[in-house]
């Protein structure tokens, strides 16, 4: 006979005691719900549309063919490990825990540094394409103009990044006010998701117009005949040429980026684990199926895109002299995408269907602010952050962690900003770039241990058996071959300096203060006083409920 409702909240919070936490965050988010945040996050709708034109530039059709299932394979040996990790330890800060557990306590603050930048970076990216792409469907529809490249300040702030700042206070006030709203939203987002796909995909097959792209469906062609990019650092400069100067096959290896870039988040369903009845199995799935079932359902809305694809003469016309036609394939315009719809839809319906999918990366943007302020107020717990003893604080009132979620919100928006001074028009490839390298770092570490630790494998309830290990070589392999190719400027972004001059910063932190100071994981006290914890939040709801 199952469980009661009641009955797995008491284990999980049984099991978060021998973890030595109180449950202080709102633990009411079912199996789909927990799914639903890395579905929402992943969401096919925002990194495979942003990046569809940097994708064809690289290795035309090819990028979608051949490079998505052949990056879905390795990122479900990705998810698959850390799944396992996930149910052994169902804790907020997933891997940062994960990390000190199986090692130890610096092992743990390097994984949680690497996802921590890759966190802010990922709710940047994906905030600064959605405000993109509503300004381009949506404002710019209603109003006319082009309110993107608007600019309030010179170099400095343009209208993305207005609407980007406006976008992110509508999901902090969204995600303090509560888990449950959140995870509403991230069902909504799911069904929304999934209804896009189906509305596309059944008027392309039905009614899609013939393909006039000239490109064979798995032929690798680079598309991108006239790019040069530089990247200068005084008397060191770099010069880069365009896609068809690189060989092919490296050609079609750099376009991959549009399928990882979309395969990242996933690992929030670990983070919001002390929010979700039944953690250590819905954990698990949730980080697993997400990706299981984006891969199927990106590929169809891919595929029906791709198989009915309009002259690519507006796009990728040799020349890049002319704003308002050459292709935003490093801009993170989703100006394919848009092509597409409106060439097979007509200009009503298909600028509709945009909006739709503008709306769809909001979604994404909010559940992306929610995973990364449970991570950074589960470091921020163990006392491993600047100003912890703030970012720690949970909302007597609302049960979510309000400090370390705004924190995420502005750090993120200001990244976006500092990214924008440097690289303009590329600031979209830098975030990119840097949130899917710090990201799949810290997949790699926990895998890493994972694979070559034992103590934990008594812990997890959600196994691949004799598989664990070879499933986690190969997960590592892809991850080290993906740092190569996105660490590699194609586009003239300067991902790759921030990422050394970032990796020296945390050196200096470390050796100076963190490899002596910071504690790792700390036990907040024995079962009887975590218990009382509790107590103060639920007497706090109970006057909060009765004001």
């Amino acid at each position: 006979m199952g469980r009661t409702r009641e009955e797995a909240i008491q284990q999980d919070t049984t099991d978060l005691h021998g973890l030595g936490y109180a449950q202080e965050l709102l633990r009411t988010m079912g199996g789909f719900s927990n799914f639903a945040i890395s579905f929402s996050i992943i969401s096919i709708l925002t990194g495979a549309v942003i990046l569809y034109d940097y994708g064809l530039a690289w290795a035309g059709k090819a990028a979608v063919s051949l490079g998505w299932p052949l990056v879905t394979i390795f990122v479900l040996f990705i998810a698959a490990s850390m799944a396992e990790l996930a149910s052994a330890y169902p804790t907020a800060g997933g891997l940062y825990y994960w990390a000190s557990k199986m090692k130890n306590k610096n092992w743990g603050w390097w994984t949680a540094w690497l996802n921590l930048i890759g966190q802010f970076a990922i709710v940047a990216g994906i905030n600064y394409a959605a405000a993109g792409f509503i300004n381009a469907t949506i404002i710019d529809k209603l109003f006319g103009g082009t309110f993107n490249t608007f600019e309030l300040i010179p170099g400095i702030l343009n209208g993305q990044l207005i609407t980007m700042g406006i976008l992110t206070l509508i999901q902090l006030a969204m995600n303090i006010a509560g888990i449950n709203l959140v995870a509403l939203l991230n069902q909504v987002s799911v069904w929304w998701h999934i209804a896009i796909v189906a509305v596309v995909a059944a008027v392309l097959v039905i009614a899609g117009k013939p393909d006039q792209s000239g490109l064979g469906l798995f032929d690798i062609h680079p598309l991108d005949t006239a790019g040069s990019w530089s990247n200068d650092f005084g008397d060191f400069h770099l010069t880069y040429g365009p896609a068809i100067s690189y060989p092919v096959l490296a050609a079609f290896f750099f376009s991959l980026l549009q399928a990882n870039w979309t395969y990242t988040g996933y690992d929030a369903s670990a983070h919001v684990a002390e929010e979700t009845i039944g953690a250590r199995v819905s954990s698990a799935w949730g980080v697993f199926l997400s990706v299981a079932v984006s891969a199927v359902v990106g590929y169809i809305f891919l595929m029906a895109l791709t198989l009915h694809t309009p002259s690519l003469a507006t796009l990728f016309p040799g020349q890049l002299t002319d704003a308002t036609t050459y292709s935003q394939y490093y801009f993170g315009g989703g100006v394919a995408v848009i092509s597409i719809l409106v060439y097979n839809m007509g200009d009503f319906f298909g600028n509709f269907v945009s909006a739709g999918i503008a709306i769809a990366m909001a979604f994404c943007g909010l559940a992306s602010v929610a995973a990364a302020g449970r991570m950074l107020f589960a470091f921020s717990r163990d006392d491993g952050m600047p100003g912890s003893g703030w970012l720690k604080k949970v909302s007597h009132r609302y049960r979510t962690p309000a400090n370390a979620l705004v924190t995420i919100g502005i750090v993120s928006w200001l990244f976006t900003v500092a990214a924008f001074i440097v690289g303009t028009g590329t600031a979209i490839v830098i975030v990119t770039a840097i949130s899917t390298i710090f990201l799949y770092a810290a997949y790699g570490l926990v895998i890493f241990l994972g694979a070559t630790t034992q103590e934990w494998v008594g812990h997890r309830v959600w196994s691949l058996g004799r598989w664990s290990k070879p499933i986690a070589w190969l997960a590592l392999i892809w991850i080290v071959v993906l740092m190569a190719l996105f660490s590699f400027p194609t586009s003239g972004n300067i991902s790759w300096p921030f990422m050394v001059i970032t990796v020296l910063l945390l050196l200096v932190y470390y050796f100076g203060w963190a490899r002596s100071r910071f504690k790792g994981p700390i036990v907040q006290g024995s079962a009887e006083q975590l218990t009382e914890i509790e107590k103060e939040f639920a007497q706090a709801a109970s006057e909060v409920a009765s004001a």
